[in-house]
């Protein structure tokens, strides 16, 4: 707990959501697998998701996304009804082991109370897997994993530091 003014309020801790990017066309992208697009079903299953998410009352204030052409696909779907200004899509998240992610979500902003993680496997199963430390979580193309955090600031992320809340797909 803070102390402000002699009045006393609970700390907020952070959520993370993490979304591996819709079902993706292996054969588009001209052969290059950072290229490759959304299906028309992959698209229908995220705006079908995104439904499910916007129920679910999470606001997310800042969005990371891999810059391949599939999440972004994914985050533009997702986050559609969001303010541009707070998606920002990187090429370390693409194809990037759990210690390279981990240490990007630790740079973020403490003012972000809610992050949203577009990315791929192995990737974000795994990091999933060492946030919650439950045992391995398989994340499917679409779907998203809202994880409560444990701690109030983003450098603190880690191993056992979060509990998955909900699963959504």
């Amino acid at each position: 707990m803070l102390a402000v003014n002699g009045n006393y309020k609970m700390k907020k801790n952070k959520i993370l959501v993490v979304l591996r990017h819709g079902e993706a066309d292996f054969n588009s992208g001209g052969g290059t697998d950072f290229e490759r697009e959304l299906t028309k079903n992959g698209k229908n299953q995220l705006l079908r998701l995104k439904e499910l998410f916007v129920k679910s009352e999470i606001v997310v204030d800042k969005i990371l996304s891999s810059s391949s052409k599939r999440t972004k696909q994914t985050t533009e779907l997702i986050g559609s009804s969001m303010d541009p200004s707070i998606m920002e899509f990187s090429d370390e998240v693409y194809e990037a082991e759990t210690s390279v992610i981990l240490d990007l979500l630790s740079k973020m902003n403490n003012e972000h109370s809610c992050v949203l993680l577009v990315g791929h496997n192995p990737g974000v199963s795994a990091l999933v897997s060492h946030i919650a430390d439950q045992g391995y979580l398989s994340i499917q193309p679409g779907m998203m994993v809202v994880i409560e955090l444990a701690v109030d600031n983003w450098s603190h992320l880690g191993m056992g530091t979060g509990i998955v809340r909900e699963v959504l797909q």
